[in-house]
């Protein structure tokens, strides 16, 4: 028969930690995501409307969705640093079925358009939309995870995925300071594939770095 615990010894050897708070979480994510729209600035430069002072309709439309998919994926990382029976976290997928929109115009766009799919497609800056993505996303996710990392997030998985979309969506509206195109084929094609890329690493990778 095993001997019984000392609870008071096992009390004694606890020491207290400092209470997570999900607004230190936040403004360290949205300086992250400043950090890197000044490097996506410095290095790319501001797109030439944009400098001129004109916002293009498309613009708003795209830099408004990825803000909202972004800082609703964040926010459920934040809830998932601090568990709780019966709080909903569903805001990110209602703002995840909102920005599908994007590619499902896409597809009608490139379907009904007379112009060839081909010339609408510019690769080299997808290429390049998917690496400044795919790199911002891992600056903001890196320290997402590193606050999950003090909380205790009870679906690993889950929140890899979130840290991914969310990190990978606000990367995106930083580059789309500089992306010159706002055709929705390609806004279509290219963001979603950035973005579909960062939630895949962050399910891939963060699920390990932060289970208990």
């Amino acid at each position: 028969m095993p001997p019984p615990l000392d609870l008071d010894r096992l009390a004694d050897e606890l020491t207290p930690v400092r209470r997570l708070r999900p607004a230190a979480g936040a403004l360290a994510t949205a300086a992250a995501v400043a950090a890197v729209i000044v490097a996506v600035l410095g290095w790319a430069g501001l797109r030439a409307d944009l400098a001129e002072g004109v916002l293009h309709p498309i613009f708003l439309v795209r830099a408004g969705l990825l803000l909202l998919l972004g800082s609703a994926s964040v926010a459920g990382v934040l809830a998932m640093g601090q568990p709780a029976v019966g709080r909903a976290r569903a805001g990110w997928r209602w703002a995840a079925a909102a920005a599908a929109v994007i590619p499902m115009a896409a597809v009608i766009l490139a379907l009904n358009a007379p112009t060839p799919v081909g010339g609408r497609l510019y690769p080299m800056n997808g290429m390049q939309c998917i690496g400044y993505t795919l790199v911002g996303g891992i600056a903001i996710g890196a320290v997402l995870t590193l606050w999950l990392r003090r909380g205790a997030p009870t679906s690993p998985k889950r929140a890899g995925l979130l840290v991914g979309l969310g990190a990978g969506s606000l990367a995106a509206f930083a580059y789309g300071m500089h992306c010159p195109h706002d055709d929705m084929l390609y806004i279509g094609l290219w963001y979603t594939i950035a973005i579909a890329g960062a939630a895949a690493i962050g399910r891939i990778v963060v699920p390990p770095l932060v289970r208990w």
